[in-house]
């Protein structure tokens, strides 16, 4: 069972509880049930449009940042939500009928091992970060916040820095130096190198991947790239990199007018939106994905009523 009280003194629903509850496996199940009453409040899946049902179960991503992916804690969650997922499909096969609609499932990412309990990589702080750059910005720039904050893989500079850094090479070079002198990181990329549709297709997978994940509104004006086993959080594990504990996660669709089997072509959980249009026969715009017509047979009487 999982072995966190979720109560408080006076047995009240209070902040602390919610709290607690959130993070535990009973979220997901309240969540189930929510679903299973929106299909029989609206009819879903019984009329002649196409309806569309969206779950996403989260307590496992809260309860993997806060215990880790090996933990008793996961453990006892991936349990419980599959029991949970199944009560969803049978009350899906009761009331719409199996066979009748289609599934697509996937993870918006993976996660990374703790490095404390497997040995490999390590940890390092945002801090240490700024620490390295201010090093050899104060002595260019004189005393100052040079450098605002530090989130992760994006580190954000004083306008002022950030324009000397763009007209003084040598300054520039000795700052990215700096960062990739540290442990934990295997590449620094400046934002002016992750802008435009050629970053985002380059040949160099690091620069594709950091470049898919840029935005030039928002991003930081120096983003670092960790080595494999290595997090750059306080939290107990995270995720975000480049690396296939990240980026690898399942991609399974079901049902209706879908051919059992496994697939050895690229998927990813971008193609899981056109190909449930496909099947629906539903006119969507460009996306970043691709149909997945070698998974998708050819629709019978009862899957062009798939719901």
């Amino acid at each position: 069972m999982f072995p966190h009280p979720l109560g408080t003194p006076g047995a009240q629903p209070d902040r602390v509880f919610y709290s607690r509850w959130q993070r535990s496996p009973f979220s997901d199940e309240y969540l189930a049930r929510m679903a299973m009453a929106a299909v029989d409040a609206l009819n879903l899946g019984r009329g002649e449009t196409t309806d569309f049902l969206g779950v996403s179960f989260s307590a496992l991503d809260v309860v993997g940042h806060a215990f880790g992916p090996r933990s008793h804690e996961v453990q006892d969650l991936l349990i419980r939500l599959d029991r949970t997922i199944g009560r969803l499909l049978d009350h899906l096969d009761k009331t719409v009928g199996a066979g009748n609609y289609v599934v697509g499932f996937s993870s918006d990412h993976g996660v990374a091992d703790i490095p404390d309990q497997t040995g490999r990589g390590g940890r390092q702080s945002g801090q240490q970060a700024a620490d390295a750059l201010m090093k050899v910005l104060v002595p260019a720039l004189g005393r100052g916040d040079h450098v605002l904050a530090v989130a992760y893989t994006d580190i954000y500079l004083s306008a002022a820095a950030d324009e000397r850094l763009d007209r003084d090479g040598r300054l520039r070079a000795a700052a990215m130096n700096a960062l990739a002198g540290l442990p934990a990181i295997e590449r620094v990329f400046r934002a002016e190198d992750l802008e435009g549709d050629k970053a985002r297709s380059s040949s160099d997978r690091l620069r594709r991947a950091a470049a898919l994940s840029f935005h030039k509104d928002r991003s930081g004006d120096l983003i670092i790239v960790p080595k494999e086993d290595w997090l750059l959080a306080a939290s107990v594990t995270t995720h975000g990199t480049q690396h296939d504990y990240d980026q690898r996660v399942p991609v399974i669709i079901f049902g209706a007018s879908v051919k059992p089997g496994e697939y050895e072509a690229e998927a990813t959980p971008a193609d899981i939106v056109p190909t449930l249009a496909a099947v629906a026969g539903v006119h969507i715009a460009k996306t970043d994905g691709r149909v997945l017509n070698e998974a998708i047979a050819a629709p019978t009487e009862t899957s062009k009523g798939s719901r």
